[in-house]
């Protein structure tokens, strides 16, 4: 019996019962508050006022069922559109940045997505437009350019919870905070360069990357 969530439908419901979608969308609000490290099967079932956790299993299989439950569950928060639109660059752009837009939203997701099956119905849908429009654009083999695509999200958005956790971890402010310290500590050689840091917003960052990113997609089109 495969262990997958996806091959073990919801059961019947019973009265005043929990259903699979609460027991997800409980999980996914204590992930947004305290992150990966707080997502217990214990913390879900004490936010649903369940006595134990083992009553849980029955929507979910396991932790890891829960967990695919509900990386496909916010990947519905990316918007993929019914049929490209012709314009490779601005399709791949829309659902990278959708993509950006839904992790900043759930930081955990980038955490947790790695090494995981993507087969959850809502994450299967954007792949198949994702492929669609990077074959239409010439570029093959395009389930390559995709992971590349993707890849590049997940890793920044992984690189920015960094930060975040070394500033927290080390006391500093806030990355506009950084000028100040680093002038205090470095060589006249880098005063150059500290103006640039405040505007080098994660956001920012992003962007730029993803434009580079795009720009060798251009260049490799047959």
């Amino acid at each position: 019996m495969s262990r997958l969530i996806w091959h073990h439908p919801e059961p019947p419901g019973r009265k005043n019962a929990l259903t699979r979608a609460s027991v997800v969308r409980a999980a996914i609000d204590i992930a947004d508050t305290g992150g990966v490290a707080a997502l217990t099967m214990r913390a879900v079932a004490d936010a649903l006022g369940v006595s134990t956790p083992m009553s849980l299993y029955r929507y979910v299989l396991n932790k890891d069922g829960l967990v695919d439950l509900m990386l496909d569950e916010v990947s519905a928060e990316v918007e993929v559109p019914a049929a490209p639109s012709g314009d490779w660059r601005g399709d791949l752009r829309g659902l990278a940045t959708g993509l950006w837009a839904m992790i900043g939203r759930h930081r955990w997701y980038a955490e947790l997505v790695d090494g995981r099956p993507p087969f959850g119905p809502r994450t299967l849908r954007r792949a198949a437009f994702l492929l669609t429009v990077l074959d239409g654009a010439g570029l093959a083999p395009a389930v390559a350019y995709a992971s590349l695509l993707d890849n590049y999200v997940t890793g920044t958005a992984m690189s920015v919870s960094r930060e975040l956790a070394m500033l927290a971890r080390f006391g500093i402010g806030s990355a506009e905070d950084l000028p100040s310290y680093v002038s205090e500590m470095a060589d006249g050689s880098l005063a150059a360069w500290l103006p640039d840091l405040p505007d080098l917003t994660a956001d920012a960052r992003f962007e730029l990357g993803l434009d580079c990113l795009l720009d060798g997609f251009a260049r490799r089109r047959r």
